[in-house]
């Protein structure tokens, strides 16, 4: 008779038991290294993106308007109002000023004389608490947007306080819309050109009177409207519009500046940890400026001039400190922007540097005939 042997079943010793949780857990750790890593690099590239959409997106609206700079000006600029020790200033809206210090007082433009390009070298904002303090760049170039031009000038009062315009007739098509226009006319703080065979002359918008009458009152914020100066202002040329206007045209024009804003948070205290993100601003003329990019922490800019015949590049001020006038600037060099991570990082914000440089092409007009 055949006898069954029981089949005795074996499991793990103690000792592979310990073998295979270790095993099991150098490969978890492995894993779970590989992972962080992953997804740190996930975390750094997305940031990068973001860095270098908020840099290029910078850098290519402060360039558009650098290439415009000079546009349908007056060779040479215009001289602003001289003669009662007040000077008319840029970088402030109706309420406040922005830049000019670090409580921001505005900025005195250079020899009273509105340039194409006026550069800002150290006129802004530090982005910490004592440290140096970064660049403005103002262009200045005529507006495209309303063709408030083609409107006929038909009286400027002997005070050079207000303007009388009329819309053309025939009416182009597309109609000009009214100076009255929500949208695209004119509004308190815009700057408007007057030109006439007496010259040229800017005023402050303050007020617009029914649908024709545009207000230049002195006291505007930017010390543009001074009745009493003794010259480059509106007064200067209200004469060659009396008895009739031939020929006096208005023109809006832009007066952008961009610089650079570190919001305080709700502490109210600049400098502290809870500060929002530094961001690029833009402001048109008098005008409350607005964020066009988060996140850019530096701005500088250098100046390439055409001196007499000889070229000199790199210059912080364009040479306005050794006495070279504003109007020989050919070149704007975007010397650095920099932008930052909006998150901070376990080493720190990310930060990329961006350079180019702009022709300022309506600024190197030479007429060679004359």
């Amino acid at each position: 008779m055949a006898t069954a042997h029981e089949q005795r079943g074996r499991g793990f010793t103690l000792l592979e038991l310990m073998i295979s949780m270790a095993l099991g857990l150098v490969i978890l750790a492995a894993a779970t290294q590989m992972f962080t890593k992953a997804m740190s690099a996930t975390w750094t590239v997305t940031q990068r993106a973001g860095m270098q959409q908020d840099g290029r997106a910078a850098i290519g609206l402060i360039a558009k308007d650098i290439s415009l700079a000079g546009a349908g000006m007056p060779t040479g600029g215009v001289q602003l109002p001289t003669g009662t020790g007040l000077s008319p200033i840029y970088g402030c809206d109706q309420t406040k000023c922005y830049i000019g210090g670090v409580n921001g007082t505005g900025v005195a433009y250079p020899q009273q004389h509105l340039y194409g390009v006026v550069p800002g070298y150290q006129m802004g904002r530090p982005m910490t608490n004592g440290g140096a303090a970064t660049d403005t760049i103002t262009v200045v170039y005529t507006d495209i947007t309303y063709s408030l031009n083609l409107y006929t000038v038909t009286n400027i009062s002997a005070s050079g306080n207000s303007i009388t315009v009329t819309p053309p007739n025939p009416q182009p098509n597309p109609p000009v819309p009214p100076i009255t226009d929500q949208v695209h006319g004119v509004k308190v703080g815009d700057l408007i050109l007057i030109t006439n065979t007496a010259g040229n002359a800017i005023g402050e918008v303050t007020g617009i009177v029914g649908t024709t009458v545009i207000n230049f009152a002195d006291r505007d914020p930017l010390n543009i409207n001074q009745s009493l100066a003794s010259a480059g202002n509106i007064k200067a040329i209200a004469g060659a519009c009396n008895p009739v206007c031939n020929g006096t045209t208005a023109t809006r024009i832009q007066v952008v500046t961009y610089y650079l804003d570190l919001p305080p948070g709700p502490d109210g205290i600049r400098y502290t940890a809870d500060d929002w993100a530094p961001r690029l601003m833009r402001q048109v003329n008098g005008q409350t400026p607005v964020p066009v990019a988060e996140n850019i922490n530096n701005l500088q800019f250098t100046y390439d001039i055409f001196d007499v015949g000889t070229a000199i590049a790199n210059l912080p001020d364009a040479g306005y400190s050794q006495g070279k006038s504003l109007n020989e600037i050919r070149k704007v060099n975007v010397l650095s922007l920099t932008a930052r991570s909006a998150m901070h990082g376990s080493g720190g914000y990310q930060g990329l540097d961006l350079a180019t440089s702009i022709s300022v092409r309506d600024m190197s007009f030479k007429d060679r005939y004359q």
